[in-house]
Formats: structure tokens, sequence, C-alpha cells
């Protein structure tokens, strides 16, 4: 009896710690590949969608919040970058402050008319979330990397760091790692364009414009602020 007993305790004691481990595995998010990362991150640098003049915002969204989409046509606060065109089929998910949509999400919502996209500006960083607009669709950097990373929820910028090894050098950079600056901007890494390590391509959600892929200077990040960061459950 005591030992029927003792085996019952040790078995809800097991099962107790799995359930545990089990959260805690889904809270910091799931392993992944690096080749996973990329090919997450070409769904949406490769995604190509149609837009027409619906989906174009510039001035309050429903709530009040000011909202300015990334089309080319262009609006306040909305320097013409890379940006998408109305009545044509684009490339790339558009850029909106505080998105966090997969590209199925933001097709969603472009057929249901709403604005694709909102450009970041400094009165959204001072705001933060009060400035993330219910009208709009489309994913920001930080949502970007999380999508990749495939993390159960978005992180920002400034916890990032907080999943992540921080690097000794931006030359350590492999796949699937990123180059971050807290509260500011983060950018995927793909791979070096030289042998000497100077250049290198990274897929992005720039803040003016939409998912895409760009040439970096690696020195001019470093003396920006960016650090280089690998996400602790990424393996090859």
């Amino acid at each position: 009896m005591f030992l029927t007993a003792q085996i019952r305790r040790s078995f809800c004691l097991l099962l107790a710690l799995g359930t545990f481990w089990s959260a805690a595995g889904t809270a910091a998010g799931q392993g992944l590949t690096r080749a996973e990362a990329l090919k997450i991150a070409e769904t949406f640098v490769q995604h190509r969608w149609p837009a027409s003049a619906r989906n174009v915002r510039h001035g309050k969204d429903s709530d009040g919040v000011e909202i300015h989409t990334p089309d080319q046509a262009g609006g306040k606060g909305n320097p013409v970058e890379d940006c998408w065109r109305s009545d044509a089929e684009n490339t790339g998910v558009a850029y909106k402050w505080g998105g966090f949509d997969t590209p199925a999400a933001f097709n969603a919502g472009v057929r249901a008319g709403k604005a694709a996209g909102d450009v970041y500006s400094q009165d959204k960083r001072r705001k933060g979330g009060a400035a993330v607009s219910g009208d709009a669709v489309g994913i920001d950097c930080s949502g970007f990397v999380s999508r990749c990373w495939k993390l159960p929820k978005k992180h920002s910028t400034a916890t990032l760091a907080s999943i992540s090894k921080r690097l000794s050098s931006a030359e350590e950079l492999r796949a699937g790692d990123v180059m971050n600056t807290s509260n500011g901007h983060v950018l995927l890494f793909v791979r070096w364009l030289d042998a000497d390590k100077k250049r290198a391509l990274f897929y992005e959600a720039a803040p003016f414009s939409k998912t895409r892929a760009t040439e970096r200077a690696l020195d001019e990040l470093v003396s920006g602020g960016y650090e280089p960061l690998r996400y602790r459950h990424i393996s090859d």
C-alpha cells in the first residue's frame, strides 16, 4: 500500500514537471533551424498581393489614431521609399507599426479594405502601443523577426535580447541571426556578400515601406549601435 502511494506521488510529480517544462517551452518559443528562419522570412519578402485605393489611409483611423500607409502616393511623415502602389500587384508585406500579421492575415485584411500598413514616426515611438491602429494590417521589424523565429508572441526590439545570446562580434553572424538596436530597428541576417565580412544581405520590415531584402555595411550598423544577437533555440 505504501509503495503504491509512493509510486502515485512520483507519477504526479513527473506529470507536473512535464507540464511545467511544456509551458516553459511554449513561453520561450519553438526550436527552429536556420533554413526554417530564412524560409519563413522569404514568405514575407516575396509575398505578392494586389492593392486598391481602399487600402490607402492618411489621417485618423476609426479610433482617432494617426495612420499613414506606405503607398507610393505618400502622405504626412511618409517618405516614398520602395512603397506599394495602388491598383497594382505588389511584393512584400507592408510595414505596420506594432504589426504581427502573417501573409495570410495581411491578405485577408487587404481584401476587407483595411489599410495596408502604417509607417513609423517619432510620435508613434513616443506613444508606443497606443499608436497601433486596429484599422491597418501588416508587420513591423520586431514582429517580422518574431515570426521568423517562430515565437508564440510578438517581441519588441527591447525584449529580443532576453531570448537571445549576444555575439562577441558581428563577424560571427550566421543565417537567422539578427542585428538589433533596443527600442530601434532589427534586421535578419541572410549571408555575407564578401570574403572580408564587410557587407551582408539582410531581410527586414523597413519602417517606411515593407518586408524586403537589403544590403548593409556592417561597420555602419555597428557604429549605429546595432548589436549581433542569436536566438537561443536556433540550430543548424
